[in-house]
């Protein structure tokens, strides 16, 4: 069994539990197709709170990854390995969980396995730190591919297409010094690389926070990789109380700005972030200062089954057939409603990104409604399987027309089919 102690850096929201009383993390990664243990997966935790990773490890021969903590709070993880599609995929986002003081915490993923022919590069970070976005870029396809460090600097990315690649490295204050480049092929599927990056002043983003029909309240801001939409590590920071913030340290690289990724009770504005693809893309070439204002609203109050605003442990749902409740939201037409497994897999409603919803119509007079109503659900759920609801507000009712006013918080909507 491998296992790694969590160092956690910037995470004002954990607590240390002391010395004698750490808890573990116990990421048991199995097989979908006949259930067996997957052996060598890279698992990287995650801090729920801010998306910052905090540790990585492999899992051994039983599977299992084990972290060992002197902190509690909320988590996530993604996994990958060698012949397995990751997760979740793509930029899917991971169903968060929560460690208490002294616990044991388990939690079994299945990945399923990928059909086709990849290659792996692996290496090393120096300065030898976790935390560094790591970044595979193709030079003759779209494509990019990524991990992060661990706390020696060690990091792999499984499953590579056979290509040539720029290797990157991504963290607050410091800038690569050299991209090294790698090839994968029939003859040669592995590489190892290393990364050596400088540590330098880097540039700095400003802005305000405006709250739409909300009251004046403190949200974090973030910035992400723009493909993966992963937080850098060390460029997250809050807002002051005349609604201003400054993140530093931020090395030349193309960005996706985030405002209230916690619960707080607000979210971002859903209507303008859907209508307006690419807004919050953000690009630093030398060492400057750039201005961008985020706009804020209140977020819809979700009731059952859902964890508590400050836990992410999951709630016993009424049956494997639940039903959904939340608050009514000002002005809204219609809902829309989305339910994903722990791996990020859509099972019901949400809607694609030309607008269509998936679903039956919600309309503005229901504030609750059963699973699967309308018979659309891909899949039904599971006895004992942890699911993600999230619930939106529409501003339009005809079909296949958005306005989103609203919708419930990222962390919000946990639950454990019974």
């Amino acid at each position: 069994m491998f296992s790694t102690t969590v160092l956690l850096h910037n995470c004002s929201e954990q607590k240390s539990t002391g010395p004698d009383v750490p808890a573990i993390i116990n990421i048991i990664v199995k097989s979908s197709n006949d259930s067996l243990s997957v052996s060598g997966a890279n698992v990287v935790l995650y801090n729920a709170n801010n998306g910052e990773a905090v540790s990585r490890t492999f899992s051994g021969s039983n599977g299992v990854a084990k972290f060992e903590t002197m902190f509690t709070g909320n988590f996530y993880v993604r996994i990958s390995a060698q012949g397995f599609k990751e997760v979740p995929e793509g930029s899917v986002s991971s169903v968060p969980f929560s460690v208490s003081s002294g616990q044991t915490f388990s939690q079994t993923y299945y990945m399923d396995v990928l059909q086709g022919t990849f290659g792996k590069i692996d290496g090393t970070v120096t300065p030898k730190q976790a935390g560094f976005l790591i970044v595979a870029k193709s030079l003759t396809i779209n494509s990019e591919y990524h991990t992060y460090s661990g706390p020696d600097g060690y990091f792999v990315l499984f499953n590579i297409p056979y290509d040539t690649y720029e290797v990157n490295a991504i963290k607050s204050g410091y800038q690569l010094a050299v991209h090294p480049e790698v090839t994968l092929s029939a003859a040669s599927s592995s590489a190892t690389v290393q990364v050596n990056v400088n540590q330098v002043n880097g540039s700095t983003l400003t802005g305000k926070v405006t709250f739409l029909a909300a009251v004046n309240g403190i949200v974090d801001i973030s910035l992400r990789d723009e493909t993966s939409l992963s937080v850098i590590n060390g460029l997250t920071t809050t807002i002051d109380v005349s609604r201003n913030y400054s993140i530093n340290n931020i090395p030349a690289g193309n960005y996706v700005a985030w405002a209230s990724y916690e619960n707080d009770s607000y979210v971002m504005d859903p209507d303008w972030i859907f209508k307006n693809p690419g807004a919050l893309n953000i690009s630093f070439t030398t060492d400057s200062t750039k201005m961008l204002d985020f706009s804020v609203t209140g977020a819809i109050s979700i009731v059952s089954p859902t964890n508590p605003p400050a836990s992410i442990i999951p709630a016993s749902a009424d049956s494997v057939i639940p039903t959904f409740y939340w608050n009514a939201y000002p002005q809204v037409k219609e809902y829309i409603i989305e339910v994903r497994d722990i791996n990020g897999n859509l099972i019901w409603g949400g809607f694609t990104e030309s607008g269509v919803i998936n679903h039956s119509q919600i309309p503005k007079e229901w504030n609750s409604v059963e699973f699967n109503f309308d018979g659309s659900a891909l899949s039904q759920l599971h006895s004992g399987d942890i699911y993600q609801w999230r619930i939106y507000a529409d501003d339009d009712s005809p079909p296949n027309i958005q306005t989103l006013l609203s919708s419930s918080e990222d962390l919000m909507g946990l639950f454990i089919a019974p």
